[in-house]
């Protein structure tokens, strides 16, 4: 069971173990590319494709065919439901540098799964760079310490530095 897909939740755990309760070794964002290496119960052990890290998540259905033409700026971008012609919080969050495709759009919002919506000012080109570290990693300056954490709800240092490569498209480990 050896095939590649892609991320479609917010954010995951990496565990180090197929158990919830194991050591957390990264995490993994929305619109990642991985590979799956087996199946274990309702876990599957995963080599993500941008950082090289493996370990388990849970088994859901993920996406084998995605083409990001966006990411996320913002360090937290709210995700929308449309309802009538009003766009509604869900609560829910993209974190920055997650990749979106776009299956519509409205004048200030772009729809990128059945239903869900990012402000479009949150969002930039895929090819998009900002090589302003310092910009970058100021966003991230009251986020607590996690040990594995990617994103502004918790970080590590490895993982501020992937980040800010990720989203200028730099440090890209050879992909399957």
């Amino acid at each position: 069971m050896k095939n590649n897909f892609y991320f479609n939740k917010s954010l995951a755990n990496i565990h180090s173990k197929p158990s919830s309760k194991s050591e957390v070794i990264s995490q993994i964002l929305y619109g990642e590319k991985f590979l799956v290496i087996k199946k274990i119960k309702n876990w599957i052990k995963i080599k993500a494709l941008y950082d090289n890290y493996i370990g388990f998540i849970k088994l859901d259905k993920f996406q084998d065919k995605f083409s990001p033409k966006y990411k996320i700026f913002k360090i937290k971008s709210h995700i929308y439901k449309k309802s009538k012609s009003k766009f509604l919080k869900t609560g829910k969050y993209l974190f920055f540098s997650s990749g979106i495709s776009i299956l519509n759009e409205s004048e200030n919002y772009f729809e990128f799964e059945k239903n869900q919506w990012i402000k479009k000012k949150d969002t930039k080109q895929i090819n998009f760079k900002d090589e302003n570290f310092i910009k970058i990693f100021k966003q991230f300056l009251n986020t607590k310490y996690l040990w594995g954490g990617k994103s502004c709800d918790g970080i590590d240092c490895s993982a501020l530095l992937q980040i800010y490569f990720k989203f200028n498209n730099k440090f890209f480990i050879k992909r399957n």
